[in-house]
């Protein structure tokens, strides 16, 4: 589409102009602080067209260059602007199954770490609820609802080497059924801006993924 070929177009831009790395970080601090503030402009249409820019120039920018928690805070605050009924549909109920199932987040975490321990790999994990536009994104592509997306949460295991990595993964797989489909080998083809790591998807005792 026109707004998406424009949009490319300026990332690329963008990236050409900032040779020095330091330029884009300013620009990229810039728009965040822009964003946080966006609440100040009183046009709906001026703080739409700001959010839209946000989330297809300067998020994408943000992960380019390996920001996560820039871009994610950016998809946020501008998906917030965009579709703030989804936004507040998804945080409420986050907040209800944060409720209902405790500290779920930790508790998998923890029995992860030990299980990983027990079989004698040393790993870092932690973990995180996913965040409203990433879960929004995936209800929209799969045409489904909030109650029928089960991977809502993620954990990142840190290990001391490349073969400690593989062998977690094949850990993780023994102990719990793999989501067909959904597995991805950053580290044999990295990501564009050096990114290396292994995804899965699996179903854990709680039925979450």
């Amino acid at each position: 589409s026109p707004r998406a070929t424009s949009s490319r177009n300026l990332r690329k831009f963008l990236l050409a102009l900032s040779d020095d790395i330091r330029v884009l970080l300013v620009k990229l601090a810039d728009r965040l602080h822009n964003m946080r503030t966006l609440h100040h402009i009183p046009s709906e249409e001026k703080r739409a067209r700001i959010a839209r820019e946000t989330m297809d120039i300067y998020a994408p920018l943000a992960e380019r260059i390996g920001m996560y928690e820039m871009m994610t805070e950016m998809q946020t605050l501008a998906f917030r602007e965009l579709e703030p009924d989804a936004y507040a549909s998804i945080m409420r109920r986050l907040k209800q199954l944060t409720e209902s199932g405790g500290d779920l987040v930790n508790r998998i975490g923890l029995g992860l770490q030990l299980y990983l321990a027990d079989n004698g790999l040393e790993a870092e994990v932690t973990g995180r609820q996913k965040h409203p536009f990433s879960i929004w994104k995936k209800m929209a592509e799969r045409h489904i609802s909030f109650e029928q997306l089960s991977d809502v949460m993620a954990f990142r295991i840190i290990v001391d080497d490349v073969g400690d990595c593989y062998r977690a993964l094949g850990l993780i797989h023994r102990r719990w059924p793999m989501v067909p489909g959904r597995f991805k080998d950053y580290i044999s083809t990295p990501k564009r801006n050096g990114y290396r790591s292994l995804h899965t998807s699996v179903i854990h005792d709680s039925k979450m993924r």
